[in-house]
């Protein structure tokens, strides 16, 4: 129910007013007051909806009355209608208006107006109590967030002290990452032990600046590697530029963004480096006291129990003509001594399986070969490089070891038939692999805690090496251990790899060879390093090999088989990428324009066939290191008709997919699956599914039938 206060000093009018509101508005309710006081004291008792003020009164008039209602706080929001009838004037008028009126009616009073007039302050009352409810409850609500905003940044500031403290009195080391690898952030305790500011290391690539060179493959593969939600913990060194080798045992995890992609990588680093100097020293100490030991035992105890069986024979000969009973025991006593001749030299060989004196490691290697051959039945091939020699008696024996521990490991746990160990160097670089066609590993490497493993890891790290443990592709597991030749002999293996080299060799072009096949990779050795100019520095049978030993052997030209398994141009671009002065001469099976294209476009410098001549393949070298771009005849033709033509062919659609198109479109042509091809690429098979979608799309393709029929078709054409 509405209330509404009349405020006139003549009672006739007020009980007129009464009357006419209760008749035309039997829902509302009417006060009155006499004089402009009695009236502000009930609107501030009632608070009335609307308020009725006649102008003319004695005391205090109706401007007065209603300029002082306006005036306080608790009345100022009632609508007033002023009511005059003598004060009709716009000056009047006006002056009501400006003093807060919200209405001004004049007498006599027209029934239909002034009902009206309340109807509409009425309304304007209910609109400006709710606005004032909502602004009360927004003005409550504000200060609510604004008290919990302000609670917390205390507690993040509170937070942050704590962290900024923890930072600065933590001994650990810890790392922020960018997605690529650029440094963020590091802590005051890691920027003092490798001698930097924050201002020298924002922005250096992780890995290259301040990872040890012998474990940036590792950090690399846990980088990419890395589970969402898991923790990785690893052991790495890290050695700024002249300064000693800081070791930590690291633990790494990816923060995500909302989208599911990577924020950046936060690695926890505790301080190991005391611990692994004391372990190595401790471990070069029992490899030398070993080695003392077997020297002991072969030379004095040996020696000794040789000189005793001698003895006892001539006794045994003295004694059986006069003492046959006796001379038959001194032959079992005799016996006996010579078992435990043999015992000894046994465990001295144990102890010490590799004699730098018995032409050291490749001698034990060759021994332990034969004995696991005939003890085993598998077979066991040993392939070492002609005049590489390890002198350090320490790295001999823990690659001794490692081999050791990698063959039982495919022999009892692979149940593998055939192994090879292959060792040999390169630019400087002693590489041992071992290959066995076993069952395998169920799961990746580097989640297998088995102990074969770290023992093989950490015979790798004594010695300051490489390790890389792969699932092969056809089976078995390869492990390969690369390690400098300051490990394996001093600098005297830099200086024979110079001597190795043919006469006149020494400022001739370098030339590194990849292709998949040991055949073509001969030949091609054959046939660069027998011409003059021309020196070969290394060679690759894959990508993986290729993009590690490049960057040891700083060649002035590289050679690349186009058709390399699982690479594409992708290999071609990315040593582009990386190597901008290198020379790339693209070898194929081929002479086709699409191939020569992409191959250029990669960045390669020429294009040339594997069977051509000698001499050609040496002119096309000779180009491409003169700066200048090697086509045939042939395709140079084809292709200035190609740039020339308004209305390409169908191929021109091929020629616009992408390396990674143009690879998945060649697997289609061979007839292979969605999942042949996830599995060949090592890929999901979703994503091979939007490659199709997105080969159909440029190659205006319909369906997939239509597309499989038409990439067959082309692959025929081109083989043809």
């Amino acid at each position: 129910m509405s209330t509404i206060l009349a405020i006139d000093d003549k009672e006739d009018n007020l009980v007129a007013i009464t009357a006419l509101l209760k008749t035309l508005m039997p829902d509302c309710r009417v006060i009155t007051a006499s004089s402009g006081p009695e009236g502000m004291g009930k609107a501030e008792a009632e608070r009335p909806d609307v308020i009725i003020l006649d102008v003319k009164m004695p005391g205090m008039d109706g401007f007065e009355a209603c300029r002082r209602l306006k005036a306080r706080e608790s009345t100022r929001h009632i609508p007033i209608i002023l009511l005059t009838a003598i004060r009709t004037d716009v000056e009047s008028r006006i002056q009501g208006l400006e003093i807060g009126a919200d209405a001004f009616l004049t007498k006599p009073i027209d029934e239909s107006e002034l009902v009206a007039q309340v109807n509409v302050m009425l309304r304007i009352k209910h609109a400006e109590d709710l606005l004032r409810m909502e602004k009360v409850v927004l003005e409550e609500l504000v200060l609510e967030r604004t008290r919990s905003l302000a609670e917390s940044e205390l507690k993040l500031k509170k937070e942050r002290d704590l962290l900024k403290s923890l930072e600065d009195a933590s001994p650990a080391y810890y790392v922020a990452l960018e997605p690529g690898g650029k440094v963020l952030s590091m802590n005051r305790s890691l920027l003092e032990a490798l001698g930097l500011s924050a201002r020298d290391i924002r922005g250096m690539d992780y890995v290259t600046s301040f990872v040890a060179e012998q474990d940036r493959e590792i950090v690399r593969k846990m980088f990419r590697e890395l589970v969402p939600g898991r923790t990785a913990v690893h052991e790495y060194a890290l050695r700024p530029g002249k300064n000693e080798e800081i070791f930590a045992e690291w633990h790494t995890r990816a923060l995500y963004r909302d989208d599911s992609s990577i924020d950046f990588f936060f690695s926890v680093g505790l301080d190991v480096t005391e611990r692994k100097r004391l372990e190595k020293t401790i471990i070069n100490a029992n490899e030398k006291e070993r080695h003392r030991i077997s020297q002991e035992l072969h030379e004095r105890l040996g020696k000794y129990l040789t000189g005793v069986a001698f003895k006892g024979e001539i006794l045994r000969l003295k004694m059986k003509d006069r003492l046959a009973d006796e001379s038959r025991e001194m032959e079992d006593v005799v016996a006996m001594v010579h078992a435990a001749i043999d015992q000894t030299r046994e465990l001295a060989r144990d102890m010490c399986p590799v004699d730098m004196g018995s032409g050291g490691l490749r001698s034990a290697l060759e021994d332990f070969r034969v004995e696991m051959e005939q003890t085993t039945g598998k077979n066991c091939l040993l392939q070492w490089d002609e005049g590489m020699e390890i002198e350090n008696d320490l790295v001999a024996s823990n690659l001794f070891y490692i081999i050791k521990e990698a063959v039982d490991n495919a022999v009892r746990h692979g149940n593998a038939e055939n192994i090879i160990i292959s060792i040999g160097e390169q630019a400087g670089v002693v590489t041992l692999r071992i290959d066995d066609d076993g069952g395998g590993m169920k799961d990746a490497p580097d989640a297998i805690e088995g102990l074969g493993l770290r023992v093989i890891r950490y015979r790798a790290w004594i010695i300051g090496a490489a390790i890389e443990i792969t699932k092969s592709m056809g089976g078995g597991v390869s492990i390969v251990c690369s390690l400098s030749g300051a490990y394996t002999g001093g600098p005297e293996i830099a200086e024979r790899a110079k001597k190795s080299l043919p006469p006149g060799k020494e400022g001739s072009a370098r030339v590194f060879i990849i292709d998949g096949s040991p055949v073509v990779r001969q030949g091609l050795t054959q046939i660069i390093g027998g011409s003059e100019g021309f020196q070969v520095c290394g060679e690759a049978k894959n990508s993986d090999e290729a993009v590690r030993y490049i960057a040891r052997t700083s060649p002035d030209l590289v050679l690349i088989d186009i058709a390399l398994e699982g690479m594409g141009g992708d290999l071609i671009k990315a040593l582009k990428s990386r190597y901008t002065s290198l020379e790339i001469l693209a070898l194929a099976d081929v002479e086709d324009a699409v191939y020569a294209e992409r191959s250029l476009r990669a960045g390669a410098s020429g294009y040339v066939m594997k069977h051509e001549a000698p001499e050609k393949l040496l002119q096309a070298a000779r180009t491409v290191l003169s700066g200048r771009q090697y086509l045939s005849d042939r395709l140079k033709e084809e292709l200035l008709m190609k740039l020339s033509r308004d209305n390409p062919g169908a191929g021109a659609g091929v020629e616009g997919l992408s390396n990674r198109e143009f690879e998945i479109f060649q697997l289609i042509g061979k007839g292979m699956s969605n999942r042949n091809i996830a599995e060949k690429m090592n890929i999901s098979v979703k994503t091979v599914e939007n490659y199709r979608e997105r080969i159909k799309a440029k190659l205006n393709m319909e369906n997939s039938p239509q597309l499989v029929q038409f990439a067959v078709q082309w692959m025929i054409n081109k083989s043809g």
